[in-house]
Formats: structure tokens, sequence, C-alpha cells
């Protein structure tokens, strides 16, 4: 005849489960390989300034602008390399917003900001005194409001 065993009640098992927070220990493998992806993307914007200022130029039809977003997807796609393509479409990007009919004139100043120097809260050329405090409001006398 078979005994039956006594059993006794386990407490239950208590697994801890690390949570991911920004206070993570910074470790030599970690900044290696953010400095590699740095290293990466910026070898990508090398490479498609390149690519932009001597094939895109020698091909005709203002295809020049776009032979870096080309080479990122190319890149992306045949070579498996996504750091490297995200820094070519990382420079190719400024130069295809450019070439588009309706957003060229745009960025044609260089900065989204041209047109702040040129408004009244600002002095143009003004080292000292960044704030202008010598001008009006329409309609009314009141200087330095």
């Amino acid at each position: 005849m078979a005994t039956r065993r006594r059993t006794t009640r386990k407490a239950p098992v208590r697994r801890r489960t690390r949570r991911r927070s920004m206070g993570q220990k910074i470790t030599a493998s970690k900044v290696n390989a953010a400095t590699m992806t740095a290293v990466k993307a910026g070898l990508g914007g090398v490479i498609a300034s390149a690519l932009t200022n001597t094939a895109g130029k020698m091909i005709p039809g203002g295809f020049g602008p776009y032979s870096g977003l080309v080479g990122s997807i190319a890149t992306s796609l045949f070579f498996k390399q996504p750091e490297i393509a995200a820094g070519m479409a990382g420079y190719a990007g400024p130069k295809v917003l450019s070439a588009l009919p309706g957003v060229g004139g745009f960025l044609a100043g260089g900065s989204a900001y041209s047109g702040v120097a040129d408004s009244m809260y600002l002095q143009e050329g003004a080292s000292s005194d960044v704030y202008a405090s010598n001008y009006t409001l329409a309609g009314y006398d009141v200087p330095g409001l």
C-alpha cells in the first residue's frame, strides 16, 4: 500500500524585477557603443556630403539634393548599416527641403529664425542691449512698452 506523503505549503516565490530608469550605471561598453553610433552617423554625413557634391552634380535634371537621400536608402537596404544611413539622411534632409518648390524660399536665409532680426523687439547689431526700448505701440505714444 502506498503511503501518502505529507505536503507542506511552500512560501510563494518572489521574483525581483529590475526596472530600467535614467539612473542606470554607465559602463565602458555603453560608452563605447554610444561613441560608435555617433561616429557612424558622422561618417554617414560625410559620405552624403561627398555623394551630393560630386555624383549629384554630374547627374542632370536637378537630382543633386536627392542623391544623398537615395544613398541613405541604399545604405540601409544593401549594407545593413542603419546608423550610417541615418547620418546620410540627416545631411540630405535640409538639401531636399530646400529643393522643394514651396519650401525652398523659406530656408533660403540659412536659418529658420532669419525673420526674427527684423522684429521690433530686437535691435540689429546691438551687443549689450538686446531688447529695443525706443519703439512705441501703434496708435499710442507710450515709449518703452
